[in-house]
């Protein structure tokens, strides 16, 4: 199950966030993914702290989709999982995996008997005496937990990733094009935001970061008196039907949110400057998540990062059949379905 890093395995996920439920499977025409079904699931704080209820919603959700997937890819992220990159003396297969199992504990800061590990051995270099291994470990009440909201959804799981190993995939598969030269990913979730550094094919960076698409949604509730889900709706829609002095009042007040999240941005890619050997800074910041969607949101990164800003588009290397989707409710959800997307894509990279 805590195959963290394979790729290989069914094609369904289920992508548990704060706000949303989300769900892709794809299909496989030849060697080639085909969206299949994708879904959303939204609950309420209450619901989100019950296991229960989630599981009601989801086992809701297969029946109206027509799921028969009883297994599903699923992930962790935040502080409840730990990536280390370590460096180890090189040696042949089986005595790397007893020193790894064996040094482990100096380097996952929780007692070793209760976590699930993992570990990945990246491409050695071969003027290097060592091999540099990335360790991911996570407490096995954590894996407990979100494996009793699968068992109340009547659901399995096949296996457990890390979100932005889901997040650097779907932006592998999908552009493959941009992968030899750094770039920057920021995935912008309800209560919590990922920035990646993905190069040479291979997440090199990623922190989580303590803001998200809810600090907008509390924003614009307090500035024009209304309740949190009009004011999530006029996040994800637009202002545009509201008059001008609304709408000037809503980007005044996210555009101090939107500076104080570049700011933190900066902080972070400082950081992995001095702290990456042969670092090297991107041109671009491909932008995903709810929170990525509020119009501002590019412009003001884009404007205060001096970096292009991109929406990361899940689907661009997916086919999708027009007659199965509406297309324009697809195009209008893209940037929520990234790390789902990469889950799913799990059996096809």
């Amino acid at each position: 199950m805590f195959n963290f890093l394979q790729t290989k395995n069914p094609s369904c996920s289920l992508d548990l966030g704060s706000t949303w439920a989300k769900t892709v499977r794809l299909a496989r025409k030849g060697r080639e993914p085909q969206l299949d079904r994708v879904a959303r699931i939204v609950w309420s704080a209450a619901e989100h702290k019950d296991f229960q209820s989630k599981g009601r919603r989801i086992k809701e959700a297969w029946g109206q989709l027509g799921l028969k997937d009883k297994s599903v890819i699923s992930s962790l992220a935040g502080h409840s999982v730990i990536v280390k990159r370590v460096f180890l003396e090189k040696s042949d297969s089986g005595d790397l995996e007893s020193k790894i199992n064996e040094e482990a504990g100096q380097y996952i800061p929780f007692d070793i008997s209760d976590v699930h590990l993992d570990y990945h051995i990246l491409e050695p270099d071969p003027e290097s005496e060592n091999q540099e291994v990335i360790l991911v470990a996570t407490k096995k009440k954590v894996v407990q937990d979100l494996t009793q909201v699968m068992d109340h959804s009547g659901l399995g799981l096949s296996i457990v990733d890390v979100d932005a190993f889901a997040l650097s995939n779907c932006f592998e598969f999908n552009y493959p094009e941009l992968t030899e030269k750094p770039a920057y990913l920021l995935d912008i979730g309800g209560q919590h935001s990922m920035f990646a550094v993905f190069w040479k094919n291979q997440p090199l960076f990623f922190r989580e970061m303590s803001f998200g698409g809810k600090q907008l949604t509390d924003v614009i509730a307090s500035a024009l008196e209304v309740d949190t889900s009009r004011a999530e709706a006029l996040k994800l829609q637009g202002p545009d039907a509201l008059s001008n002095q609304d709408k000037n009042r809503i980007n005044s007040e996210c555009g101090k949110v939107l500076r104080t999240w570049a700011s933190e941005i900066k902080r972070l890619v400082s950081f992995y400057q001095t702290s990456v050997p042969a670092v090297k800074q991107a041109a671009i910041l491909q932008l995903s998540g709810g929170g990525s969607l509020f119009q501002s949101v590019g412009s003001i990164l884009e404007e205060e990062l001096q970096l292009e800003t991109r929406h990361m588009d899940p689907w661009k290397k997916v086919e999708i059949k027009s007659n199965d989707f509406d297309l324009k409710y697809l195009e209008s959800i893209k940037p929520q379905f990234c790390v789902p997307t990469g889950l799913a894509l799990r059996g096809f990279i």
